[in-house]
């Protein structure tokens, strides 16, 4: 008579082979063409251009771009557009605040890259529209994508991202993910 504690040995053996059998032949899924489309374009994200403000709607955008760029390893461009009015040529001198205030939220978004552990690189631009400068930064950089961080607010003139998110979406350089907060 066999003893019960080889029995249940046994037993679990042939259990444990049967599902690592099964796990390994099991065939996953077929996927479309169009979902394999998708995968793959967002798997081949290499540079992700985020426009930054001193506000806390670019930090959210900022963080979403560090989670989107994760996976892929992706570098990080963090831009801040100063918008030159048309009075002025674009390589008269500004006042020092305004350099300063740019210098101060590019270093707290590269913060927050450093701390996912990706690669950052900034950049000031001068332009005379938003939407002009994130082209410029797209091409030169040779973007994937531009997440933009905008709040919308009723009953309020639209801010420099607001414009820059319509125009953006009239005019894209590349894919462009906006990421609006309600107001």
């Amino acid at each position: 008579m066999p003893h019960p504690l080889g029995v249940t040995f046994a037993f679990l053996f042939i259990l444990v082979l049967g599902s690592t059998l099964f796990w390994m032949l099991r065939l996953p899924t077929a996927m479309t063409q169009e979902v394999a489309r998708a995968v793959f374009s967002v798997q081949a994200t290499r540079c992700i251009v985020v426009p930054i403000l001193d506000l806390f709607y670019t930090e959210r955008a900022v963080e979403l771009a560090c989670r989107m760029g994760k996976q892929q390893n992706a570098g990080i461009v963090l831009a801040y557009i100063v918008e030159v009015p048309r009075l002025v040529t674009l390589d008269s001198k500004l006042p020092d605040e305004v350099e300063d205030r740019a210098q101060q939220a590019l270093k707290h978004a590269q913060s927050i890259v450093v701390r996912h552990g990706l690669k950052a690189m900034t950049t000031i631009l001068r332009a005379r529209e938003a939407d002009e400068g994130i082209s410029q930064i797209v091409q030169t950089y040779h973007g994937d994508i531009v997440v933009l961080g905008v709040q919308a607010i009723e009953r309020h003139l639209p801010s420099i991202f607001t414009r820059t998110a319509d125009a953006l979406m009239r005019r894209p350089p590349c894919e462009v993910l906006i990421d609006s907060m309600p107001g």
